[in-house]
């Protein structure tokens, strides 16, 4: 809810949200490719856990409200925002995952 406050006409915590799944799959991605990992578990991390905690779905509503309401800008906000950022949070996972492991 303090999310509200930084920018009340975005959903900032939809976007805390893909940001945190964008860098725990890009973690499990990163470990993967440095270390074996059993195929079940990294299909529970990536698919179940991650695509669990990611919100694609609502992240689309929500830009679909902000453009019915006329918010063009804040819709364009968001789309960029969302896939810039998780962009980067996957890729510092992967070479977060890779430290850990090596």
């Amino acid at each position: 809810m303090w999310l509200k406050g930084v920018a009340p006409s975005l959903p900032a915590g939809t976007l805390v949200a893909n940001l945190l799944a964008a860098l725990l799959i890009g973690l499990v991605t990163g470990v993967g490719l440095a270390a074996p990992m059993p195929e079940r578990l990294r299909l529970f991390l990536a698919v179940g856990l991650c695509g669990g905690l990611s919100t694609f779905s609502t992240f689309s509503n929500e830009t679909f409200q902000l453009v019915s309401s006329g918010n063009w800008a804040g819709a364009a906000f968001n789309v960029v925002a969302n896939v810039a950022s998780c962009l980067f949070a996957v890729g510092c996972g992967i070479a977060l995952g890779r430290m850990l492991v090596s």
